[in-house]
């Protein structure tokens, strides 16, 4: 008797249905065709186990399996559920009728219960012309999140058979992303109200946060270097529904949740160490799956000890940072992963860390010029064109890291949290307005050429100005929109609808490394 089904495989993050056909003929032979790999070829003796385990016979006949389409290579475990009924239903144990409009997908153990399987919420996606699909109960969580898709969730074998007989049916699950988003609206605001001093660079994050451009910062151990960038998620607007299922799709495919089932309701921080291999930065492997640039996807990839990271590592991540994804072609495929993540860096200014443009401080660099430089130039120039900020930062005084004692210092934390919200609430309508007036409501650092000149002109002196800045300070023309598309943010950080001279004299500061705002002021003096 041959029996059809349908379970599905992944390619990157999306999910290619697949038709699992199980005959059960003449003869004493167990093969499996349509390219399996090592796991799902010993899936034989777990599914012998589970069923005999649940008092059904293993059929003493010949059991032939195709896994279609034949040259999609199938990996893991994931088909021991449809396999196991497969058998059943093709050695007329259970009736095949219900199995044609469902799709499955779990792996067995060895007494029929049913363990979690990767890429749950991609697989349900393609399940919206089905009945339903039957996962195991801590896959099934994620997969619930989808809500055009019946989704029901079972623990065991004896579960599943139970359902499709109609002798106890599993209930459907449904979770309202939505309500679970709203619970999760408001940001987390405690990093950004501990950070003391750095006035300039909370107001350059809060830029950041508002235009969606990329920074690096620059500064001695100790700073608040990693401070600013964990506080940079607060200063984010909240996941909406699709990025909510876009995120949990691709952490689901990597497989690298904390919990299983847990649903990713923040934007991602990822921080990966400086020893990170290409490979695991942008993904790929025999069987290539997200790397950490997708995993940061619609959040931020916060980069520390930029220059200790190797060349070859950094160099990838110039295609992702302009095309918002990541394509990784092997022999067998090619899969394009989403990487629209915004790139924190930081880096030390020098081996020692001291050096700094203040001449009484600078005293106490050990490094030579040759040896700054040499460190400096392990990052390329292409890669540095390809951020918008160049943060450099200073030790905070002493005295402002000790806290107030008494009435005082409450006061003190009341300004901070206040100092917070009004960077949040700002970056949050700077964001609105760009939603509302760019098109498809892109962030200022996503506008196209003809999109920046048209949404971001420049008054005469403006023109002056960019003018005599590119020419005078070598930049390059990425450097020129990037300037504008900045200079268009910070206008609207401010409220202001035109984009003033002062505004544009902050994005030039904003695009040299040891930039501060005596640089901006003499800019705009120039230009006067």
């Amino acid at each position: 008797m041959l029996v059809r089904l349908h379970a599905a495989a992944l390619r990157g993050v999306e999910a290619v249905p697949v038709t699992v056909e199980v005959r059960v003929d003449r003869g004493i032979h167990f093969l499996m065709v349509g390219l399996p790999d090592s796991a799902v070829r010993e899936s034989q003796q777990r599914i012998k186990s589970a069923i005999e385990h649940l008092g059904f016979r293993w059929p003493g006949k010949g059991i032939t399996i195709n896994l279609a389409p034949a040259g999609l290579r199938k990996e893991g475990a994931a088909y021991d559920l449809p396999l196991a009924l497969g058998i059943l239903a093709a050695s007329e144990q259970i009736d095949p009728a219900p199995l044609g409009r469902l799709l499955c997908m779990g792996e067995l153990a060895l007494d029929g219960a049913l363990r979690p399987v990767r890429g749950a919420l991609a697989l349900a996606q393609i399940a919206k012309d089905f009945d339903g699909v039957l996962l195991p109960s801590d896959s099934a969580a994620e997969a619930a999140l989808l809500p055009d898709v019946s989704v029901h969730p079972a623990t065991h074998l004896s579960d599943v058979l139970d359902h499709l007989t109609g002798g106890a049916p599993i209930p459907r699950l449904q979770r309202d992303l939505a309500g679970l988003m709203a619970a999760q609206a408001n940001s987390s605001l405690a990093p950004l109200a501990t950070i003391r001093g750095q006035e300039q660079a909370v107001e350059a994050m809060a830029a950041a946060a508002a235009g969606g451009h990329n920074v690096c910062m620059v500064g001695p151990p100790g700073a608040g270097k990693t401070m600013l960038a964990r506080a940079m998620v607060g200063l984010l607007p909240p996941l909406d529904v699709d990025e909510a299922i876009a995120v949990n799709r691709i952490h689901s495919v990597a497989n690298r949740s904390d919990r299983i089932g847990e649903v990713v309701l923040e934007r991602p921080f990822r921080s990966p160490h400086h020893t990170v291999s290409d490979v695991a930065l942008v993904g790929g492997g025999s069987d290539p799956r997200p790397g950490e640039i997708s995993l940061a996807h619609a959040g931020v990839l916060f980069l520390d000890e930029l220059p200790e990271m190797p060349r070859h590592v950094l160099e990838v991540l110039r295609q992702p940072l302009e095309s918002r994804q990541m394509t990784v072609s092997r022999a067998r495929a090619t899969v394009v992963f989403p990487a629209d993540f915004q790139l924190i860096a930081a880096m030390n200014p020098c081996p020692c860390g001291r050096y700094s443009p203040d001449p009484a401080l600078r005293q106490r660099c050990t490094c030579s010029q040759h040896a700054r430089r040499r460190y400096l130039d392990r990052i390329s120039g292409p890669l540095l064109d390809r951020i918008d900020i160049h943060l450099h930062m200073t030790p905070v005084r002493a005295a402002e890291l000790l806290p107030t004692a008494g009435a005082a210092g409450r006061e003190e934390e009341r300004r901070r949290l206040e100092r917070a919200r009004d960077w949040q609430s700002r970056a949050f309508a700077a964001r609105a307005v760009q939603q509302a007036r760019n098109p498809q409501g892109v962030s200022n650092a996503r506008l196209t050429g003809e999109d920046v000149h048209r949404l971001a002109p420049l008054q005469s002196n403006g023109r002056a100005l960019l003018t005599r800045a590119t020419e005078s300070l070598g930049l390059s023309a990425r450097a020129h929109g990037r300037i504008l598309r900045l200079s268009r943010t910070l206008a609207d950080l401010d409220g202001d609808r035109d984009i003033d001279v002062h505004h544009l004299a902050r994005a030039i500061a904003l695009r040299r490394p040891h930039a501060d705002g005596a640089q901006a002021d003499s800019l705009f003096t120039l230009s006067a």
